[in-house]
């Protein structure tokens, strides 16, 4: 008899386990609300660059990416002492480079990242239509740090794109993206057996001037 009493009581006990576990599966299956921000601020961003309302697209990067150029545009060109110490020192040096090379001193003088993306648009210098082909895929969050997937023409791409959350609002990390992009060109180097500045200068020349 106690068996069966055991037996009966444990069967509601295990029932609610299943709809526990069911509910959290299910849950999993489908973006959370966080997951869904992140997505919708990648969106917000992507349209505001196409649309090219500078303003808007701003909002969507974090406010350490002004203060970046900031000291990129103050620091000379070279190994020098004065230069910021950074774990990406190759991209620091190109992205110096080309500020010093290929925008004109008055508009450095003044220089942010809204009148540098100002600038890129009034001279046509970005296609939206690669803009258009990227898609983020699945994306996961950890805390105020969040990366997606990044689909190109549908393709699913190596790449992780990283966001940071700032007060409310999820950003898109620029910043974390340059060690990755400091790796490609450390491997690049190594496979052409160029030397740092004899890749920058390749890479500058390349550039439309501002």
């Amino acid at each position: 008899m106690m068996s069966c009493l055991s037996r009966r009581a444990r069967l509601p006990l295990i029932g609610a386990g299943v709809i526990v576990l069911l509910g959290t599966s299910c849950s999993r299956l489908g973006p959370t609300n966080e997951q869904a921000r992140v997505a919708q601020a990648f969106a917000a961003w992507k349209e505001a660059i196409i649309d090219q309302r500078t303003d808007v697209a701003l909002a969507y990067l974090p406010a350490h990416v002004e203060d970046y150029l900031k000291r990129l545009n103050a620091a000379p060109v070279g190994n020098s002492p004065a230069a910021p110490a950074s774990a990406s020192p190759g991209v620091d040096l190109l992205l110096r480079t080309a500020l010093e090379k290929k925008v004109p001193v008055d508009i450095r003088a003044h220089l942010t990242l809204a009148s540098l993306m100002q600038r890129i648009n009034e001279r046509h210098l970005f296609n939206p239509r690669d803009l258009h082909e990227i898609e983020l895929g699945r994306v996961t969050v950890e805390a105020n740090r969040a990366s997606a997937e990044v689909y190109y023409q549908g393709y699913l791409t190596a790449l992780q794109l990283p966001f940071i959350k700032e007060g409310d609002a999820w950003k898109i990390d620029v910043m974390a993206m340059l060690p990755s992009a400091e790796v490609l060109m450390r491997v690049d180097r190594a496979i052409k057996g160029e030397t740092e500045a004899q890749q920058v200068d390749q890479l500058v020349s390349k550039l439309p001037a501002l």
